[in-house]
């Protein structure tokens, strides 16, 4: 990777310095780890695909949602989470995980952040957001967008689109 010279605020600095001594690696590890993630997460070819699971398909090059044919209408950070989330569909993500793919690294500590755009998000794709079914719960430890495969008498399908 080249080098890079960056220009951190003094709070984005501190926050970078406690995760990397926390992980016992050096920020400019840290940074690198993050931009290489970022980067193989915006230009893998999965990323560009579109996806359908059950009756939710995300079109990324258009930036389009809809359920049920039906579009949906999500902000910025609605969309990147649920894409994240869409392309890792059946693995369970922990917050931090989570929170750095779509926020950035400085924010692996925001939990309120995640969870109230996952309220958000089950509002506007959940059929009963109180007992969802696409983005569940991982308990203590983060989310996941369900993998529905095919039923024995065809069901629904997780995977890119055609």
């Amino acid at each position: 990777m080249p080098s890079i010279t960056v220009a951190l605020s003094p709070s984005l600095d501190s926050v970078l310095r406690r995760t990397a001594a926390s992980r016992g690696r050096s920020t400019e590890d840290v940074v690198s780890t993050a931009i290489s993630q970022y980067l193989s997460w915006k230009g893998c070819d999965e990323a560009n695909s579109a996806i359908r699971i059950g009756n939710i398909e995300l079109d990324p090059p258009r930036r389009q949602v809809r359920k049920n044919s039906a579009p949906v209408r999500l902000t910025p950070t609605e969309f990147d989470l649920l894409h994240y989330l869409m392309l890792h569909a059946g693995l369970a993500m922990a917050h931090a995980r989570i929170l750095g793919a779509v926020w950035g690294v400085e924010y692996g500590g925001e939990l309120e952040y995640l969870r109230t755009y996952v309220r958000h998000l089950r509002k506007k794709l959940e059929d009963d957001p109180a007992e969802p079914k696409y983005l569940l719960t991982d308990a203590c430890y983060g989310y996941r967008f369900a993998d529905l495969t095919v039923a024995a008498k065809g069901g629904t399908h997780a995977g890119l689109a055609a």
